[in-house]
C-alpha cells in the first residue's frame, strides 16, 4: 500500500482545537539530511559542476612551476667562535633554544638582503615572472620602490624554506616556471646565506673585541673605588672584628645570654609550680616534691598512730586513758607537720624569689645586647654590600682581561655551523598545477558549497514538503498521502483492435489526471483509495456523508483530489455526489468533459431542474457529478443561501457520500459558509506549494466558522521524502499519466 491512513478517529477528536502549532522539530535527523540532499539536488549538482569548472579552468589556465629544492645541515650545536663565544651570541641577541634559533635562520634565508642579493647576482629582472615588473619602466640598474616591494612579494611568494621534522635538516624550496632559473635561485639563496653568516660572524667578533676594550678601563675604575670604598667603611664602623664568615663576639655574647634566658625561664617555671603546690599545704604534694624532708617521716607517724587509736577507739571506747594519750600523740604530730609545710612553703617561696630575678636579669641583659647586635647589622650589611661589589668588580676586570687577550686571534677564527647537503638540481617534472589535487579540491569544494547552499535554501524555504511537516504545523493527523505522478500524452496514433479503441474512448471520456478511473492499478490511484478509507475507518458507527475539501489557494489539486476520491468511493457501488461549490473558478466539468451550461448556480438560483446533475462515467452509473454551472454574480450568498442548506439536506437522503470540492480558504470566504454543516472537512496540502503560515491561517479560519476538521491531505508528494518510503529505485513503476496535468500542465507544454 503506498497510501497512509492513520488510525480511526472520530469527528470530535479530528476537529481543530485552539491549540498554536506546536514548535518544529529543531533537531536534524538523518531522515531530515536526506529529505534535504533530495529536495536539494539539483543546486548540489550544479555547485558540483561550478566547483569542477573551476578546478579544470585553474589546471588549463595555470602556468606549470616547477621546484627545485637544496639541503643544509644548521648544526646548533656545533661551537663557532673560540674564547670568547658566549659573549658575542649575548651580543647578538643569543640565549635563544634551538627551535627559536632555527626560525631565526629560516627568516634570514628569506630577508629582503638575501633576496636582493639573490636577484641582483642572477640578473633576474629580465627573468620572468619578473621581467612583467618592469614593462612599463625597464630595468636601468634602480629600482623604483614600488618595483622593490612587487619583486621581494613575488620573489618571497616562490620561496619557501622548510625544517624536517625533528632534525636541523632545512630544505629550501624555490618555484619558477623554467626549472634551470628554479635551481639557480635556490643554490644562490644558500650561496647568499653562507656569505652574510661568515661576514655576521666576523663582524660581530671584531664588535665584541672593541667594545671590550672600550669597557676595560671603565672596569679598571670601578675595582680601585670599590676597594677603597670597603676600606674606608671598615674603618669608620669599627669592623675590625669580623671574621671571614662575618661573625664577631657580640654575636656570641647574644647566642650566650639567649640560651641563659632560656634556662633561666625554665627555672623559674619549676620553682613557681613547687611554690604553689606549697601553697595548697597538702602533705602528700610537698612530699612528692621534696621525698627527702622530714614531713615524710612524720606523715608515716601520724598514720600509725591513728590506726592504733582507732582499734583502742572500737575496743575500749573515747574515753580509754590509751586513747587520750594517743590522741595527744596524734595532736603533737600535727604540730609538727604543720611547722614543716611551713618551712617548705617559705623556702619554696625564697627560691621562686630568686629565680624571678635571675629571669629579669637576664631578659634586661638580652634586651642590651640585641640594641647593640642591631646597631652593628646595620653596618655589617652595608660592609657586605660593598665587599660583594667589590669582588664582583675584581672578577669582571680579570675575565674582561682574559677576554680581551683571546679576541685579537678569534674575529679570524670564526668557523661556519652550516653545511650544504644537497645542492638544487634541475627539476624534472613541474609541482604546479596538481592536477589530481585541484580536481579532488573542487568536487569537495562544490559538494561542500552545494550542501551548505542546500542547507541555506531550505532555512528560506517554508513550504509543507512531507506528512510530518503537515502534522508539525498544524495539529491535525495526516490522512493520506498522494504521490507526485507523471502522465503520458496522449496517443496520437489510432488503436487497431476493438478493444483498443473502447479503451481509447474510455479515456477520453476523462480528463487524465482521474488516476482513479485511468490507471486504476497505480500508487497514486492507491493513494486516493487510501484516502477513502481513512474517511471511512475515521468513524465507524456513524460514517461521514457530506465532506468538504478545501484548502488555502488555488492551484493545490481540490478539483483533481475530490474528483479522484468519488471515483473511489463510487467504486465501492456507493451513491456518490461529487459537487463543484466554487462558483467562481471551478474545473470539475472539464476534468469529467461536461457542458457546464447547468450546474450548482442554476439549481440554487432554480433556472434548472434534475438535468442538472450528470452521470459522466458509464462504467460508475452511481456516480453523479454537479458541476459549478454559469457563473454567478453573488457566489457567497448563494453558498450561504437557505437553498443551500435544503439541497444539503436532501443529497443527505439521496446518497452515501456526498463530496464538495469548495474554493479556497484564503481566496474567498464562501466555503466558511458550507463548512459548519458538513459532517467533516479536509485540508488539502500540495507539498512544496502550500506555506506553513498559510496551513495555519485555513486552520484557525475553519476553527472559528466551527467546522469539523478530520485532518490533512498531502498532495504531490514525492515519496523519497517521506519517512516510512524506502524504495532505492523510481518510485513511479513507469506510470503513462503526468499528474503535472492535473495542475494545467501536459507534456505538449512541456
Amino acid at each position: 500500500m503506498q497510501g497512509w491512513a492513520v488510525p480511526p478517529q472520530g469527528p470530535q477528536q479530528g476537529a481543530v482545537s485552539g491549540a498554536g502549532p506546536a514548535p518544529e522539530q529543531s533537531v536534524l535527523t538523518p531522515g531530515d539530511f536526506r529529505k534535504i540532499l533530495i529536495k536539494r539536488t539539483w543546486i548540489i549538482v550544479a555547485c558540483l559542476i561550478a566547483g569542477l569548472a573551476y578546478a579544470i579552468f585553474y589546471i588549463v589556465t595555470t602556468v606549470p612551476q616547477y621546484e627545485a629544492i637544496a639541503r643544509l645541515h644548521i648544526d646548533l650545536s656545533r661551537s663557532t667562535n673560540i674564547g670568547i663565544g658566549h659573549l658575542i651570541e649575548q651580543k647578538l641577541g643569543g640565549g635563544e633554544d634551538s627551535s627559536e634559533k632555527l626560525q631565526t635562520e629560516i627568516r634570514i634565508m628569506q630577508s629582503e638582503s638575501v633576496v636582493m642579493q639573490v636577484a641582483n647576482s642572477l640578473d633576474l629582472y629580465r627573468k620572468p615572472p619578473y621581467s612583467d615588473l618592469f614593462k612599463e619602466h625597464p630595468y636601468n640598474g634602480e629600482l623604483t620602490p614600488v618595483q622593490r616591494f612587487e619583486l621581494i612579494r613575488m620573489f618571497q611568494r616562490a620561496t619557501k624554506v622548510l625544517v624536517l621534522p625533528n632534525t636541523e635538516v632545512v630544505e629550501v624550496h624555490f618555484q619558477n616556471q623554467d626549472p634551470v632559473v628554479a635551481m639557480n635561485v635556490a643554490n644562490k639563496i644558500v650561496d647568499a646565506y653562507l656569505d652574510r653568516d661568515l661576514k655576521s660572524r666576523f663582524e660581530g667578533t671584531t664588535r665584541v673585541s672593541d667594545w671590550l676594550t672600550k669597557q676595560l678601563a671603565s672596569v679598571k675604575k670601578q675595582v680601585e673605588d670599590s676597594q677603597k670604598s670597603l676600606t674606608d667603611y671598615q674603618r669608620q664602623n669599627n669592623l675590625l672584628s669580623l671574621d671571614s664568615e662575618g661573625g664577631n663576639l657580640l654575636t656570641d655574647s647574644l647566642r650566650t645570654v639567649n640560651q641563659q634566658l632560656a634556662e633561666a625561664e625554665a627555672d623559674r617555671i619549676v620553682k613557681e609550680a613547687r611554690y604553689k603546690m606549697a601553697q595548697t599545704r597538702n602533705p602528700d604534694l610537698l612530699i612528692s616534691v621534696a621525698p627527702g624532708t622530714v614531713l615524710g617521716s612524720l606523715r608515716e607517724q601520724q598514720a600509725e598512730l591513728m590506726v592504733q587509736a582507732a582499734q583502742l577507739k572500737a575496743k575500749f571506747g573515747p574515753d580509754y586513758p590509751k586513747v587520750r594519750e594517743l590522741d595527744k600523740q596524734l595532736a603533737s604530730v600535727q604540730s609538727d607537720i604543720d611547722t614543716e609545710i611551713n618551712n617548705l612553703t617559705k623556702r619554696f617561696s625564697e627560691e621562686y624569689s630568686a629565680a624571678v630575678k635571675t629571669e629579669s636579669l637576664l631578659q634586661e641583659r638580652l634586651n642590651t645586647t640585641k640594641q647593640e647586635a642591631f646597631k652593628e647589622n646595620e653596618s655589617a650589611a652595608q660592609f657586605d654590600i660593598l665587599k660583594h661589589g667589590a669582588e664582583s668588580a675584581s672578577e669582571l676586570y680579570d675575565g674582561l682581561q682574559m677576554k680581551l687577550k683571546e679576541a685579537g686571534i678569534t674575529a679570524g677564527l670564526a668557523a661556519t655551523n652550516v653545511d650544504i647537503i644537497d645542492q638544487a638540481s634541475i627539476p624534472p617534472f613541474p609541482v604546479l598545477p596538481k592536477k589530481r589535487s585541484a580536481l579532488i579540491f573542487g568536487f569537495l569544494g562544490g559538494l561542500i558549497g552545494g550542501i551548505a547552499l542546500a542547507f541555506f535554501f531550505e532555512s528560506l524555504d517554508d513550504t509543507i514538503r512531507t506528512s510530518d511537516d503537515a502534522e508539525a504545523v498544524s495539529q491535525l493527523p495526516t490522512l493520506a498521502v498522494i504521490p507526485h505522478f507523471v502522465i503520458a500524452g496522449r496517443k496520437s496514433s489510432p488503436a487497431t483492435s476493438p478493444a483498443g479503441k473502447a479503451e481509447q474512448q474510455r479515456l477520453l471520456k476523462v480528463s487524465p489526471d482521474l488516476v482513479s478511473y485511468v490507471d486504476p492499478q497505480s500508487i497514486a490511484a492507491e493513494g486516493f483509495r487510501t484516502f477513502r478509507s481513512s474517511i471511512l475507518l475515521s468513524a465507524v458507527d456513524h460514517e461521514p456523508k457530506l465532506l468538504l475539501i478545501t484548502s488555502s489557494f488555488a492551484a493545490e489539486g481540490k478539483s483533481t483530489c475530490a474528483a479522484n476520491l468519488a471515483i473511489s468511493f463510487a467504486q465501492r457501488s456507493a451513491r456518490v455526489l461529487l459537487v463543484d461549490t466554487d462558483l467562481r473558478k471551478g474545473t470539475l466539468h472539464m476534468k469529467f468533459r461536461l457542458s457546464n451550461r447547468a450546474g450548482l448556480s442554476t439549481l440554487l438560483a432554480r433556472e434548472s431542474g434534475p438535468e442538472a446533475y450528470e452521470h459522466p462515467l458509464p462504467e460508475l452509473p452511481n456516480l453523479t457529478v454537479l458541476s459549478r454551472g454559469p457563473m454567478a454574480p453573488n457566489p457567497g450568498e448563494m453558498l450561504a443561501s437557505r437553498a443551500m442548506e435544503e439541497m444539503m439536506t436532501q443529497w443527505r437522503t439521496e446518497y452515501e457520500h456526498i463530496i464538495l470540492d469548495s474554493s479556497p480558504i484564503l481566496a474567498v470566504a464562501d466555503t466558511l459558509s458550507l463548512a459548519p454543516q458538513v459532517d467533516a472537512t479536509f485540508i488539502l496540502v500540495r507539498a512544496g506549494v502550500t506555506r506553513k503560515r498559510a496551513l495555519v491561517r485555513v486552520r484557525e479560519q475553519l476553527r472559528r466558522a466551527s467546522a469539523r476538521v478530520l485532518g490533512t491531505v498531502i498532495n504531490d508528494v514525492d515519496l523519497r521524502m517521506e519517512n516510512y518510503y524506502t524504495y532505492s529505485k523510481r518510485y513511479d513503476y513507469g506510470y503513462k499519466s503526468n499528474y503535472g496535468a492535473g495542475y494545467g500542465v501536459t507534456d505538449d507544454e512541456k
